[in-house]
């Protein structure tokens, strides 16, 4: 446990802010994630990363980094960096436009330069399918 607490306040003193929620939804209106979940089919639009910080020491720039598994091997998608401002709270997202061959095992991550902040998995499926 000492040493949860010790990665956790580390990650924090690091990175000068705190991850409160890190999301995959359907959709974002008024900076709140609509309809959260890690599966997607091609009938929806886009897939969108919601991400909220608090305790923010000082402006940064985060990078939302989207991965498709490709026999066993991610691989880039898209790479989309937003910044990030001092102060109580940041909302942010960044998403993705559902294409009809993006079936497969997906994944985005927050980084910041060489680190990875947070990763949340999703899978996109044929409309008709359900995983």
């Amino acid at each position: 446990m000492k040493k949860i607490l010790l990665l956790c306040f580390t990650l924090i003193t690091l990175f000068g802010y705190d991850v409160k929620e890190f999301v995959t939804c359907k959709d974002v209106q008024n900076l709140t994630p609509v309809e959260i979940t890690d599966k997607f089919t091609t009938a929806d639009k886009k897939v969108y990363a919601f991400a909220y910080f608090t305790n923010i020491e000082e402006n940064s720039l985060i990078d939302f980094i989207w991965e498709k598994e490709v026999n066993g091997i991610w691989k880039l998608y898209a790479d989309i960096q937003l910044p990030i401002f001092a102060g109580v709270r940041w909302r942010t997202y960044s998403n993705i436009t559902i294409r009809p061959f993006f079936t497969g095992k997906w994944r985005v991550s927050i980084v910041e330069g060489n680190d990875t902040i947070d990763t949340k998995e999703f899978y996109i499926t044929e409309a008709n399918e359900t995983k």
